[in-house]
């Protein structure tokens, strides 16, 4: 059942994520929020192309990519007219040093590290990027994943 505090039955994510498991579960995070679940074909498709069609709430992004790497598609939906104000949240297993994390946030990019980060957050990162708020749970931090505050 949708935990966010409006509808986002119209809304998509979309997912870049090579790892069938993660991608699975980052699927089963967005529907389980009312959200559609796109997972990105990084094998064939033009990513630039494929957000301007299908016009997603919010791309979730991996940045170590068997066939190239995350950086270069969030390089060209940044590059893009278009698509250069889609939000983006990063969930990747590579460890980014607090520059890296900084220049990520001026960029209206979120950082989550996958193996330290909950799912709620994770889950509320999300929510986050595609413009919708929920309640808030309390809860401790995690350590080592990094989000972007206002």
């Amino acid at each position: 059942m949708p935990k966010t505090t409006r509808s986002s039955a119209s809304k998509s994510i979309l997912i870049v994520e090579d790892s069938p498991d993660f991608s699975s579960l980052l699927k089963f995070i967005v529907e389980d929020d009312g959200f559609e679940g796109i997972q990105f074909p990084l094998d064939t498709a033009n990513i630039v192309e494929w957000v301007k069609e299908r016009k997603p709430a919010a791309v979730l992004m991996d940045l170590t990519l068997r066939r190239k790497p995350g950086m270069d598609y969030i390089e060209e939906l940044k590059a893009d007219h278009d698509t250069k104000h889609v939000p983006i949240v990063i969930i990747s297993g590579r460890d980014l040093s607090p520059r890296e994390v900084v220049a990520f946030q001026m960029r209206d990019i979120s950082y989550l590290r996958k193996g330290r980060v909950e799912l709620d957050e994770i889950r509320a990162q999300i929510r986050k990027a595609a413009g919708f708020t929920a309640p808030s749970t309390p809860g401790p931090k995690t350590q080592g994943g990094t989000s972007r505050t206002s």
